[in-house]
């Protein structure tokens, strides 16, 4: 029989002595510790301030949602990059209290896109019917513009919308010729007059190939008449 309890007494020790297993727990715990101060350290004020901005509703939530989500999604680039997002994210917030009654009457759109933004401009802000000359009231406006951009764009491209009615005149044979004219007039002007680098834009005609709504009214003929503006950042 003491044989017998010796072997029970035997099965039941421990396969390492009680300090260190309380010491294993200690240092796992530790370990946690600190990995949650360096991720609370990654919490800088720029981030923050993104986040409590997105409160504001410039825009209306859910577009504003949208504005912060694509700044607070750091890039490989990592703080400097970070910065540049915030300084374009400041840039658009006063280009876009400028243009507010512009904005309201659906003449300018700001979508955010993957890697930069498309900003949409009805063509009879800038220009008359039939015509590629800007007009003057439409210096304002592209001067905002090019505040936003000239300094942190990588590339602006430009592209020239109409509507599907044909056209024919000594000036502008088709379409083509009309929406490309109109990019070029506004690229011109950014260089000329905004300050804008002229490596960064380019000009494309779309002509009245890429609608947005389908051209079934005036009023849907005069939303695909366009000039838009994708710009990239660095």
């Amino acid at each position: 029989m003491a044989r017998k309890k010796k072997t029970e007494d035997a099965s039941i020790e421990p396969t390492a002595p009680f300090w260190m297993v309380t010491y294993g727990d200690m240092v796992t715990l530790l370990l946690t510790f600190f990995i949650l101060l360096i991720s609370f350290s990654n919490m800088d004020e720029i981030k923050f301030n993104a986040a409590a901005r997105s409160l504001q509703g410039a825009l209306g939530v859910l577009e504003e949602q949208k504005m912060e989500l694509q700044i607070m999604q750091e890039p490989p680039g990592g703080e400097d990059d970070l910065l540049l997002r915030t300084d374009v994210y400041d840039r658009l917030q006063e280009f876009e209290k400028q243009m507010a009654d512009n904005i309201d009457q659906g003449d300018i759109t700001v979508d955010f896109v993957k890697n930069g933004l498309m900003i949409q401009m009805g063509s009879r802000l800038l220009f008359d019917v039939a015509d590629a000359s800007l007009k003057k009231d439409s210096y304002a406006i592209l001067n905002a513009l090019a505040e936003t951009i000239k300094d942190h764009a990588a590339e602006v491209l430009v592209g020239g919308h109409t509507d599907d009615i044909p056209i024919s005149t000594p000036e502008y044979a088709s379409n083509w010729e009309l929406s490309g004219a109109r990019a070029m007039s506004v690229v011109r002007y950014l260089i000329e007059k905004g300050g804008v680098p002229p490596k960064i834009l380019a000009a494309t005609a779309y002509g009245e190939y890429r609608p947005i709504v389908p051209n079934a009214s005036p009023a849907d003929r005069q939303i695909n008449r366009r000039v838009e503006f994708l710009v990239t950042w660095q």
